[in-house]
């Protein structure tokens, strides 16, 4: 399998519980990867599954929290042999049959250069959709280039279209870093951007993108299937900060449309306004975060200008 000639890397804070499961799971599958790597920026007592580490030969190394910076000093100790890498999180569930499947994939994309990346299908339980995702899915937000209906799409607004549920193999523009397979030597010059903040957001958008503006191509197996359980919807000050400026600095790195950008984070911020006034107060400090994320915008656009 793709496994014995692969590099895993898994970003972890006080989640050692969750990845006593994912080892559980790679024992039970009888799964051993090249080179198992646990990049551990945890603060509280970890409880790892020793007979498992040993067994499994897995490397724990200790970090500073960054999901980027983890991520780049797992590529820092890749084996020169290995022949791909493997980002993971900590929280992932895979199927009975996901690497199996995976495996079918790679085998049969591994001599085309242009195919890098292979992406697992996150499958999640499809809820009613709020006002801000209605309007997404508008057909004049997509013939404006505002967002893209068509899945792993990145819009000339900076906003990309979710991944999920996928019904065949699907090539996309960028993929979720949490779940994904790259060819080594494809991506050996490229790195998880480190200005994002600890929890990094929209660090897996600013690497996978760059590689599709380099000309390669990104897959979403439709049979690689997992779940990720502990999705939730981020709601504080500090989220409602860096999702407006992670997202503006990625409209600048790969000169998009920031009259477009405006107009999207417009609806965002209405999106949280409406859930106010029907008295859901935990969008409270997400828009006010996004405000000061917006002064901080307007103040450097100005200083620039002087």
């Amino acid at each position: 399998m793709f496994v014995n000639h692969t590099t895993l890397i898994i970003p972890t804070r006080n989640r050692s519980i969750s990845v006593n499961n994912l080892l559980n799971y790679f024992d039970k599958k009888n799964i051993n990867f090249k080179q198992f790597l646990i990049i551990d920026s945890s603060n509280d007592k970890r409880n790892y599954k020793h007979s498992l580490i040993k067994k499994l030969k897995v490397r724990i190394v200790n970090s500073l929290p960054s999901t980027s910076g983890q991520r780049n000093l797992g590529l820092k100790l890749v084996e020169r042999d290995s022949k791909y890498i493997m980002f993971l999180d900590d929280d992932i569930i895979f199927y009975e049959d996901s690497f199996h499947n995976m495996d079918k994939v790679i085998q049969k994309y591994q001599k085309n250069n242009k195919i890098v990346g292979f992406g697992f299908n996150l499958i999640t339980n499809i809820k009613k959709k709020d006002i801000f995702k209605k309007l997404k899915n508008n057909f004049l937000f997509n013939y404006f280039e505002l967002y893209q209906d068509n899945q792993g799409k990145v819009a000339r607004s900076g906003w990309h279209s979710q991944i999920e549920n996928v019904k065949k193999d699907t090539f996309v523009e960028w993929v979720f870093s949490g779940a994904t397979i790259y060819k080594k030597d494809a991506i050996k010059s490229f790195r998880f951007n480190e200005d994002l903040g600890i929890y990094s957001y929209l660090e897996d958008l600013f690497f996978s993108y760059s590689l599709s503006k380099k000309g390669f191509k990104l897959l979403i197996s439709k049979d690689a299937k997992f779940l990720n359980a502990n999705v939730v919807e981020r709601s504080n000050f500090s989220f409602g900060v860096k999702e407006i400026l992670n997202r503006y600095k990625f409209v600048k790195k790969f000169n998009l449309s920031k009259t477009r950008f405006w107009i999207l984070v417009f609806f965002r911020f209405l999106k949280s306004f409406l859930g106010i006034l029907k008295f859901n107060f935990k969008y409270l400090k997400r828009s006010l975060g996004n405000i000061y994320a917006l002064i901080i915008i307007i103040i450097n656009i100005y200083e620039k200008k002087k």
